[in-house]
C-alpha cells in the first residue's frame, strides 16, 4: 500500500496574540531510497494536493525516473493574496519557499533538486518559486496563473513551460505576457496555448509536462527552437526575427508533441 504522510507548519505571527494566516501542509509518497530529484505537485488555490498521489500517471512517471513526490497543501487567506496586500503562500519569500525546501529535506534527508508543476493557484506558487530558488529547480511548468510577477534576472534560469487555456477568461493575456517578458530575459521557456480549453486540468498537457521534465531531468544539452505564432522551427535562436516569440525546447523530439497541443495564430 502506498504510504502518505503529512507535515504541517504555521507561519508565526509577529504577535503571539494574532491568528496565523498561512499553513504549509504537504503530502509525500513513500520514500523508496533511490530518489535523485523531487517532483513537486501544486494544486489550485488553497487546495489539498493529496489526490495527486493517487494518480498513476504521476506516480508511475516518478518511479520510472527515480523521483520523490511531494504534493502541496498550502493555504493562505484569499483576500490577502488577491487584494492589495499581496500576502500569502503565492510568494515564497514570505515563508512558503522555505517550507517547501524544509519538506524536501525532512522527507529525503538531503537537499534534492526539484521539478515543479502547478495548476491555477499552484501556478502562482510554481512560477515564483522557480524565480526565488532557481538553483534548486531542474524545470518548472505553470498553468495558468491569474496574475504574474515580473520575471527576475537570475544567473540560473531553469527550463520552463508557461501555459493557459485559449478560453480561460482574463488569464490568457497575462500568462502570455509573462512568457514574453521571460523570453526578453533569455529564459529557456516554452509557451503553450491550449485550444478550446477553459480553466481546468488537461490530461494531454500534463503528459507533455512529464515528457518535458523527463528530458530536462536527463540534463540534455540539445536545444530546439520554434516560433510560438507560426510553429516554424529554427536550428539556432539567432535565425528568428523576434526572439521573444521563440519557444526553447530541450530537444527536437518535444516539438511534435507541442504542435499537437498548441493553438497557433
Amino acid at each position: 500500500m502506498k504510504l502518505i504522510r503529512i507535515f504541517l507548519c504555521s507561519l508565526l505571527a509577529l504577535s503571539a496574540s494574532m491568528v496565523c494566516a498561512d499553513t504549509y501542509g504537504w503530502h509525500a509518497a513513500e520514500v523508496r531510497g533511490d530518489e535523485q530529484a523531487v517532483l513537486v505537485l501544486c494544486p489550485g488555490m488553497n487546495g489539498d494536493g493529496a489526490f495527486f498521489l493517487n494518480e498513476s500517471s504521476w506516480m508511475d512517471f516518478a518511479k520510472a525516473n527515480r523521483l520523490g513526490v511531494i504534493a502541496l497543501a498550502f493555504k493562505s487567506k484569499s483576500e490577502k493574496m488577491y487584494g492589495e496586500a499581496r500576502e500569502g503562500y503565492y510568494w515564497p519569500e514570505q515563508g512558503s519557499g522555505e517550507a517547501l525546501l524544509d519538506a524536501v529535506r525532512t522527507t529525503y534527508g538531503r537537499d534534492l533538486p526539484i521539478l515543479i508543476y502547478g495548476f491555477s493557484g499552484g501556478a502562482h506558487f510554481t512560477s515564483r518559486f522557480a524565480e526565488w530558488a532557481p538553483e534548486r529547480v531542474i524545470a518548472c511548468a505553470a498553468y495558468p496563473a491569474q496574475f504574474w510577477d515580473a520575471p527576475q534576472i537570475n544567473k540560473t534560469n531553469p527550463p520552463g513551460i508557461v501555459a493557459c487555456g485559449e478560453h480561460d477568461g482574463g488569464r490568457w493575456y497575462p500568462s502570455f505576457s509573462y512568457f514574453y517578458q521571460g523570453r526578453q530575459q533569455q529564459k529557456p521557456w516554452v509557451w503553450v496555448s491550449l485550444p478550446g480549453t477553459g480553466h481546468n486540468r488537461h490530461g494531454a498537457f500534463e503528459q507533455f509536462v512529464r515528457d518535458f521534465f523527463e528530458v530536462t531531468n536527463g540534463q540534455s544539452n540539445i536545444a530546439a527552437y520554434a516560433d510560438v505564432e507560426s510553429g516554424e522551427v529554427f536550428e539556432a535562436s539567432e535565425e528568428a526575427v523576434q526572439q521573444e516569440l521563440m519557444a526553447i525546447f530541450p530537444n527536437q523530439n518535444l516539438i511534435q508533441a507541442w504542435r499537437e497541443l498548441h493553438a497557433f495564430k
